[in-house]
């Protein structure tokens, strides 16, 4: 008779003392991520269900769109900048490497030359996040989310 499997010893959760900056990332990233797509949304089509993709223009489901940042890599001093980030459609953002040359020309028409060499020239910071950074952003933002829908419902 083969021998049964071992059972695997259960981890038991972190607590927010012990997350690491990695843990803290994962903890904020979908709430930013909602926050970008509804601000997104409302600015494209004026409403929470539905919105634009910034490079190829299309009209998608909020659930389809993606938070794509502008300059890839996702390093810290650009991962939660709400300037550098903008919805996508997956096809844009993921298979086609984020549209960098439609998102270049989206980026000058909104904020200009200067301002996108001060972000590239900005990309390699690094960042010193804190528990309480973290925490302060996840409330913005859930708040932000929170105004956001109540204005559609007025």
């Amino acid at each position: 008779m083969p021998d049964k499997p071992k059972k695997r010893k259960r981890k038991s959760p972190k607590t927010k003392d012990q997350y690491t900056k990695t843990d803290w990332f994962k903890w904020l990233w979908p709430v930013f991520s909602r926050y970008i797509r509804m601000r997104d949304c409302l600015a494209t089509t004026g409403t929470v269900t539905y919105g634009k993709c910034v490079t190829c223009g299309r009209t998608l489901a909020f659930g389809k769109l993606q938070a794509g940042h502008f300059i890839p890599g996702r390093t810290d001093a650009i991962l939660f900048d709400a300037d550098q980030v903008y919805a996508q459609c997956y096809r844009c953002n993921m298979k086609l490497q984020g549209m960098w040359h439609k998102y270049f020309l989206f980026m000058q028409a909104k904020f200009g030359l200067d301002r996108i060499m001060e972000m590239i020239a900005a990309c390699d910071n690094e960042m010193e996040y804190t528990r309480e950074w973290f925490e302060d952003s996840n409330e913005y933002y859930e708040d932000e989310i929170l105004r956001m829908k109540a204005g559609v419902q007025d």
